[in-house]
C-alpha cells in the first residue's frame, strides 16, 4: 500500500508560494474551498485562468491550493483514511514480526554458535599452557633423546661408509683396469684409496663415482617414506625398492669379481672355465661384496628410520601444540563469519525500524498516504481547465506550454521533495 501510494504532504509543509500570495485571496479561497464540492478541477483551473488572465506566476501560486484541496478531501474521506491505517498497521505488525525473529536469530546465534566456539576457544588454550608445563604426559619414551644422538651418530658413520664403498665399488666395477700384477685382495679390489684421485682426470668417471652412493640413500629414504603408511601397496614398493637395490649390488659384486677371475684365468697354467653366475655364487669375495654394500644398506634403512621415528617422538609436543593453534583458528574463522551474519542481521533490521516509523507515522496521523494517480490527475486537471481559457482567448502556443511544463515541474518537485514513489 505505501509503494503503490503516494508518501504524505505533512501539513506544516503545504504552505502556499510567495507566488500565490500575489493571487486574488478572497477570490481563489472562495473558490478552493467554499465551492470545492461543487466544481471539478478543470472548471476551477478554468475560472482561476479566467480571474488572473492566464499568468505564469498566479499558475504557480494555484497548485499550492490545488494540493491543499486535495490533502483535505483525502482527510475528510473518513473510509480512505481508515483503510490506509490499517494498512499501515498490517505492515507494521509484519516488520514488527520480522523484526523479533531476526533478534531472536541473533541470540541463537551468540548463544548456541559463538558462545561455543570461544568456549573451545579457551579449553584449547589451557590445553596449550597444560602442554607446555607437562610435556612429560606426551613423552612416554623418556630415552627418545639420548637415541637420537646416537642414532645420529650411527647414521652419519653408516653414511660415510656407503658412500665410501659405493664410490669405490663403481669405480672398480667400471673404470678400474685390473693387471696380473695388481694387488688382487679385497680391500684393493673395491677400496681403491686413489678411486677418487684417478677419477678426477675424467669429469664423467669423477661425476659418477660421486652421485652413485647418493642413488641407494635415496632409495633408502624412499623405503622410509612408504613404510609412513601401513598398506598392501606400500610394502609392495619397499618390496620392489630392495630388490632393485640387491640387483644393483649384484651387478657391481659380478663385475668386480669377474674382472679378478679373469686375471687369475690369464695368470694360470691350469684349465679355467669362463666366469658364469654360477661360479660367482660359490665365489666368497661375490657375497662379501654384496655383504659389504646391500646389508649395509638395509642397516642404514632401519637406523635411518629409527632417527626420524626418534625425531617425530621429540617433536610430538611441538606438533600438538601446532594442531590446537590450528584448531583455534578454524574457530575464530567460524567467530568472524558467525559475527558478519550477525551484522548483516543488524543491519536489515536497522532498515526494517526506519520503515517501521514511517507506518508509525501514518497510523498516529502525522502523516497521511494519498493516490499519487489521483493527486497527479488533479494537478493535470486544473492546468486542462487553465490552458482552456488560455486557448479560447487566442494565447500563443509556447504561453500554453509553459504552463503544462510548470505543471510538470510541480508535480516533479513533489516527488523530490516528499520521497514519492
Amino acid at each position: 500500500m505505501a509503494l503503490a501510494k503516494l508518501k504524505a504532504l505533512v501539513n506544516n509543509n503545504m504552505k502556499p508560494s510567495k507566488e500565490a500570495q500575489e493571487v486574488s485571496l478572497n477570490e481563489t479561497q472562495n473558490n478552493s474551498e467554499n465551492n470545492s464540492q461543487r466544481i471539478t478541477y478543470k472548471n476551477w483551473g478554468f475560472q482561476s485562468a479566467g480571474n488572473h488572465n492566464g499568468r505564469e506566476i498566479p499558475f504557480g501560486g494555484m497548485l499550492n491550493l490545488v494540493r491543499q484541496r486535495f490533502r483535505k478531501e483525502v482527510l475528510e474521506d473518513e473510509n480512505e483514511t481508515k483503510k490506509i491505517i490499517n494498512d499501515a498497521q498490517i505492515e507494521l505488525d509484519k516488520r514488527e514480526l520480522q523484526i523479533s525473529n531476526k533478534e531472536n536469530e541473533i541470540g541463537n546465534i551468540n548463544q548456541k554458535k559463538i558462545s561455543v566456539l570461544k568456549e573451545k576457544i579457551e579449553n584449547l588454550k589451557k590445553d596449550i599452557i597444560r602442554i607446555k608445563e607437562n610435556p612429560e604426559e606426551l613423552l612416554k619414551d623418556k630415552l627418545g633423546k639420548a637415541g637420537l644422538i646416537i642414532g645420529i651418530l650411527i647414521l652419519s658413520a653408516l653414511t660415510v661408509y656407503l658412500f665410501v664403498f659405493y664410490s669405490s665399488a663403481s669405480y672398480s666395477a667400471f673404470f678400474k683396469q685390473f693387471t696380473i700384477n695388481s694387488n688382487l685382495g679385497m680391500a684393493s679390489s673395491i677400496f681403491d684409496p686413489k678411486a677418487i684421485e684417478v677419477a678426477s682426470e675424467h669429469i664423467t668417471e669423477l661425476i659418477l663415482i660421486l652421485t652413485i652412493p647418493f642413488v641407494f640413500l635415496g632409495l633408502g629414504y624412499l623405503i622410509h617414506r612408504f613404510q609412513e603408511k601401513k598398506n598392501f601397496k606400500n610394502y609392495f614398493k619397499i618390496f620392489g625398492l630392495i630388490v632393485v637395490t640387491f640387483i644393483f649390488d649384484f651387478i657391481l659384486a659380478y663385475e668386480i669379481t669377474e674382472k679378478i677371475y679373469n686375471i687369475k684365468k690369464g695368470g694360470s697354467f691350469q684349465d679355467m672355465p669362463d666366469y658364469s653366475v654360477s661360479l660367482a655364487f660359490q665365489a666368497v669375495n661375490f657375497w662379501l661384496i654384496i655383504f659389504a654394500g646391500f646389508v649395509v644398506y638395509l642397516i642404514w634403512g632401519f637406523v635411518f628410520d629409527f632417527v626420524m621415528e626418534s625425531y617425530d617422538k621429540l617433536d610430538i609436543v611441538k606438533q600438538a601444540i601446532k594442531a590446537k593453534e590450528t584448531e583455534i583458528k578454524l574457530y575464530e574463522e567460524d567467530i568472524v563469519k558467525n559475527q558478519n551474519a550477525i551484522d548483516s542481521l543488524n543491519k536489515e533490521i536497522a532498515e526494517l525500524r526506519l520503515e517501521c516509523k514511517d507506518y508509525e507515522k501514518i497510523i498516529s496521523g502525522n502523516t497521511i498516504i494519498i493516490n499519487w494517480e489521483g493527486y497527479e490527475h488533479s494537478i493535470f486537471e486544473f492546468t486542462s481547465g487553465w490552458t482552456h481559457w488560455m486557448s479560447a482567448r487566442g494565447q500563443w502556443q509556447n504561453k500554453i506550454d509553459q504552463i503544462h511544463d510548470l505543471a510538470q515541474e510541480f508535480l516533479n518537485k513533489d516527488k523530490k521533495t516528499e520521497n514519492l514513489k
